[in-house]
């Protein structure tokens, strides 16, 4: 009878001591990951320029004659860029979570955030708003989204903001050798959310490392939104409210989006 009373008092000395290296070994699990290192990051720049062909454009207004003769000038060049993700080489991809920038003509380096450190491959963005970013509506002192130009509206809403606002003058004679003097105005405003478009970059492998700036030029080509788009007709040349966007034109000029852009 004493034996039993001095085993059962044995089996919960060795359950205490069971249950106390479990807490145990459990603390110091926890701790080991509380104490992990935070995974470095490095800050990724875009660095965007505003082209013609493989011509810099200078300043807005100034004539630039395209590589197949035809005279354009720009006297407004912005867009939203937005879903941002960055390609690691094994295919899968670093999203930038809830960055978006409004490039205009003016600046050219854009912060895109502090990013994961390491090797990447490719850049994925698109030229467009989600449907929630479309359906914000616009603050004063917004530096992102408070621009009267780039609303398809007299306010942001209920139509949408324009993704895509390009401007200027342009030769639209048959054979593209017209004078300056015989260049006539376009303006296209690009959006609402059936007009984004994603933009995929070509393979160029480029590393972020850490606590440093990495800066990706990238060419934004102009001439590219006139592709497949007959410059003899003068509705052509216009694309300016949300029902325009749903016309055969903007459709064109929104699937020539991707081609716009190549790295310098």
């Amino acid at each position: 009878m004493g034996i039993n009373v001095l085993n059962k008092k044995e089996m919960k000395k060795y359950f205490y001591i069971l249950l106390l290296s479990v807490v145990t070994l459990f603390i110091a699990s926890c701790t080991k990951k509380n104490n992990l290192a935070p995974v470095p990051t490095g800050h990724l720049y875009f660095h965007l320029h505003t082209d013609i062909d493989s011509f810099e454009v200078g300043a807005y207004n100034s004539v630039i004659q395209a590589t197949n003769g035809r005279n354009i000038s720009l006297s407004l060049a912005q867009m939203y860029i937005s879903n941002i993700e960055l390609v690691k080489l094994d295919g899968s991809t670093y999203p930038v979570s809830n960055k978006v920038i409004l490039k205009y003509f003016e600046n050219e380096a854009y912060l895109i955030g502090n990013v994961q450190a390491g090797n990447y491959k490719s850049i994925r963005f698109s030229v467009g708003l989600s449907a929630a970013e479309n359906a914000k509506t616009a603050v004063a002192g917004d530096s992102v989204f408070y621009h009267p130009e780039m609303w398809l509206g007299n306010t942001a809403q209920p139509l949408g903001y324009v993704f895509l606002n390009v401007q200027g003058k342009i030769d639209t004679t048959a054979q593209a050798n017209g004078t300056e003097a015989q260049m006539v105005p376009f303006s296209y405003k690009i959006g609402t959310t059936a007009n984004s478009r994603q933009v995929i970059m070509p393979d160029q492998n480029f590393t972020v490392l850490p606590d440093q700036d990495d800066y990706e030029h990238i060419i934004i080509n102009y001439m590219r939104i006139f592709d497949g788009v007959d410059l003899s007709k003068a509705g052509n040349l216009s694309v300016q409210n949300a029902a325009d966007n749903s016309m055969a034109l903007a459709v064109r000029i929104s699937n020539n989006i991707p081609n716009m852009f190549h790295y310098e």
